[in-house]
């Protein structure tokens, strides 16, 4: 994504900013606007619903985490990328199983 910029207009809105930065996740537009988080999701699923904004691409940060980077115009929505964690696959133990069940409680 393209660098957020430095600026904070107070009393703007979240379709306003979007517009003007063209590209934005929902913890910029909190910085942009100085709205709370709350707001700014209520705001984006309203505009998401009304076909004023799509989702233009997603962004994985260090922990994993994938944020929607929302854009401004109507458009398909890009799908969610899978995310393959590090973990082993789970595999059935009968063992374990059957001793729980031989377990006179």
């Amino acid at each position: 994504m393209s660098e957020i910029p430095k600026f904070t207009v107070k009393g703007s809105t979240v379709s306003k900013v979007l517009q003007t930065v063209e590209r934005a996740t929902a913890s910029a537009l909190v910085q942009l606007t100085g709205r709370p988080m709350k707001s700014v999701l209520s705001t984006l699923k309203t505009l998401h619903d009304r076909s004023k904004i799509h989702i233009g691409d997603y962004e994985i940060n260090k922990r994993g985490q994938v944020s929607r980077v929302w854009q401004w115009g109507d458009g398909d929505d890009k799908r969610e990328p899978l995310i393959v964690k590090n973990k082993q696959p789970f595999t059935p133990r009968p063992d374990m199983a059957s001793a729980w069940l031989r377990n006179p409680i």
